[in-house]
Parts: C-alpha cells; sequence; structure tokens
C-alpha cells in the first residue's frame, strides 16, 4: 500500500473539471477515518458559485473552520482594487491568502505528517512562498498527496517528473472507478505478491510453488498471471505467438488486460482479505514495453492508475547468459522479446525501477526449494508472523 511503499509522495493529475478535488476530499475523509496515526495537515480548494455562475475559489484548511478567498473573477471587483494583483485568465488572484495558509503549515511537526494539497497549479505557482514549501515537502520524508494542475509551467514540470513519485490520472471515465481501485492503497485487508524477471528466470514454477506453500500455511491466497486468460490477454498471446512486435498496439492491449485482470480478479481478492500470487504484473509492462522505446513516466502513469501498487515484487534475478542458454533449450525459435540484446535492456529497465517499490532479490541459480523456504521466512516477518 501506499503508507508502506518507498515513494511518499502522491501526485493526482487531470484536466479541469474532472472531478480531482472530489477524489481528495475522498481518500482525506478516507486517511481521516481509517489511519488515526497519521497528522493530516493541508487545504482543499473550492469554487464559489452564484447559482450556475463560477465567482471564484476559496481556500478551505483541513482539519479547521478556516477558509480564505484564492481567487476571483475581475468583473466582481473594482478597478482600483485589480491594480498591482497577480492574474490568471479571468481571475485575480489573492496571493496573500495563500500564505496565510502556507504560514500555517509551515509550523506543523510531528512523527506522522500527511499533508494533502489541493492544489498545485498555476495559481498558486505565483506565490514563490508556496513553491518553496511544496519544495521542502518533496525533499522532506513526510507523506505528500497532492493535486497537480495543468499546463508547462517549469514549477509544474518540476513537480509531476518528480522522482520517485506515485502519479495517478483523473479522467470523466475512471474517476467511480479510482475510488475503489485508491481506497486498496489506504486501506487493504489482503497482500498483493508478484513475481518478475526476464525471460528464463523461472517466475512460473516459483510463483505456482509460492502459491501452493502458502496454501498449505493457511493463507487463502489466489494464483493469477499476465498476460491473463481474458479476452485481451488471449489477444496479447496471439500477437506473441506470430511473433508481431507492433508497440503502440500491444500497449493498448496490455492495459485493457490489466484493466480486467483489476476488476474482476485482483481487486474482488483483495477486499476478501486473500493474498494474491502474481506471475508478472505491470512491472513486465515497465521493463519490456520500455525496452521497446516507449517512455518509462507515461506508462508509469497509466499503468499505476489502474493496477494497485503490489505490497512486494520478488524479483528473480539470473545471469543474461544462463537465462539464454535455457531459453534457446526450450524452444527452435526466438522470439523478439527473448533476444539477447533486448533481454539486456529489460534487466537494465528493472535495475532501474525496482527500488520503486518494497522489493525481494532472488538468486535465481538457486532451487525452487531454497528460494521458498528463504522467500517464506522474509513474508513472515514482513507480514508480521501471517503464518504463526
Amino acid at each position: 500500500m501506499f503508507i508502506d511503499f518507498p515513494r511518499k509522495k502522491f501526485f493526482i493529475l487531470g484536466s479541469p473539471g474532472v472531478g480531482k478535488t472530489t477524489l481528495v476530499e475522498y481518500l482525506f475523509n478516507l486517511i481521516k477515518a481509517h489511519l488515526a496515526e497519521f497528522k493530516i495537515s493541508g487545504f482543499i480548494t473550492k469554487e464559489i458559485r452564484e447559482g450556475k455562475e463560477r465567482k471564484g475559489f476559496k481556500i478551505k484548511v483541513l482539519n479547521s473552520e478556516e477558509e480564505y478567498l484564492l481567487a476571483i473573477k475581475k468583473i466582481f471587483m473594482k478597478p482600483e482594487e485589480i491594480k498591482n494583483r497577480p492574474s490568471v485568465g479571468k481571475y485575480v488572484v489573492m496571493i496573500e491568502n495563500l500564505e496565510k495558509v502556507v504560514n500555517f503549515l509551515e509550523k506543523v511537526n510531528g512523527e506522522r505528517e500527511f499533508f494533502i494539497i489541493d492544489e498545485i497549479g498555476k495559481m498558486e505557482i505565483l506565490s514563490k512562498k508556496f513553491c518553496n514549501f511544496i519544495k521542502n515537502l518533496l525533499n522532506s520524508d513526510v507523506y505528500l498527496l497532492a493535486t497537480v494542475g495543468k499546463g508547462e509551467f517549469p514549477f509544474l514540470k518540476k513537480v509531476k517528473n518528480f522522482e520517485p513519485a506515485y502519479l495517478c490520472e483523473v479522467t470523466k471515465e475512471n474517476r467511480d472507478f479510482l475510488k475503489k481501485r485508491l481506497k486498496l492503497e489506504f486501506l487493504r485487508k489482503g497482500k498483493l505478491i508478484t513475481i518478475e524477471g526476464i525471460d528464463g528466470a523461472g517466475k512460473t514454477t516459483f510463483a505456482e510453488a509460492l502459491y501452493e506453500k502458502l496454501k498449505e500455511k493457511g493463507i487463502n491466497c489466489v494464483f493469477s498471471y499476465e498476460p491473463t486468460s481474458g479476452p485481451f490477454g488471449k489477444k496479447i498471446k496471439e500477437i506473441l505467438t506470430k511473433g508481431e512486435k507492433n508497440s503502440q498496439e500491444l500497449r493498448t492491449l496490455f492495459l485493457k488486460d490489466r484493466m480486467w485482470h483489476v476488476e474482476n480478479i485482483i481487486i474482488p481478492a483483495l477486499e476478501k482479505g486473500k493474498w494474491v500470487i502474481l506471475d508478472r504484473y505491470y512491472l513486465s509492462t515497465l521493463a519490456y514495453q520500455g525496452s521497446q522505446g516507449l517512455p518509462f513516466r507515461e506508462l508509469l502513469v497509466e499503468n499505476e492508475t489502474i493496477a494497485p501498487i503490489p505490497d512486494l515484487v520478488i524479483y528473480l534475478d539470473l545471469p543474461l547468459e544462463i537465462a539464454f542458454e535455457r531459453i534457446k533449450a526450450r524452444k527452435k525459435k526466438l522470439s523478439f522479446f527473448e533476444k539477447k540484446e533486448f533481454l539486456e535492456n529489460v534487466k537494465k529497465n528493472y535495475a532501474r525501477f525496482l527500488e520503486f517499490f518494497n522489493y525481494l532479490v532472488i538468486d535465481a541459480t538457486k532451487t525452487v526449494e531454497e528460494n521458498i523456504k528463504y522467500t517464506l521466512e522474509i513474508l513472515n516477518s514482513k507480514f508480521k508472523g501471517s503464518f504463526s
């Protein structure tokens, strides 16, 4: 889950009016109700309306009755009131009110701080004080959940490109789904474990053995894999069997297959408190499709928008020479994805992003029995005596 995750910054992206604030309010209430160990601070930006007309925006300080005017349409102000004030489009921005809120938030301190900022947008970044506050949060160890506005402004781009950070993008089509999906990042009954590695590492054998051993230990678990046996997974397998490598078509199909997987298998199992053991997940997409030249950041955002974060990534590490020997031994003809040069890039990609997750590296040259025994010890320790 996000709260047990190496990445402590969570940015919600999306166009104006798609429901970013509504989603953040939902998550705020969820965190407040179920994660009492956190001290939550921050603000929500609300519209000010007269009938159907939007008049401006106000800042609502969380866990407080305090409200401040952030911006108002120029037509509602006298010319002398507008003079020397910054503006964005039709709106005059009250920088001094935003900075009052920042002054208050800068005084917050505690061991388990969780800041919620709605939003980091083109109005807010007019304040140098606000920008410095956000920079300090990014460079700190506190949790930050923020909405980030659209635009090519340098500071907004800097925030969106911040690594490490967890990002998802809200649309009108996915905003209802995201409530259910993101709830699992703050309130999760089950565990999600994915087995990853290059071709030839023995992922399927290991994943199946782990699943069987967990069942023996009394863990209520589900075994699954990607590509799935669903409608889009079957299409992916057909394409890969034919040796085709249309990267954009596969990108779209993998996303559709993953969405089917999440909605039909992963979310229902986690909600029931089950452990889900996966033979490949979206990390394979990052590693393999990233090696085809697709932009890593885009792949990360579109996949983590729909796919719950794994509680643990188990990476089977195998030297390329041994992997290549195993692949050649089981097939007469190598697919594009099994060529040595390609797998070298895949291995480099895994090395790049594994630190974004809670992960365990396993020596895939050892026997399955040795590795399962070691993994069970780690799981029992990490998840506080699950097998007792």
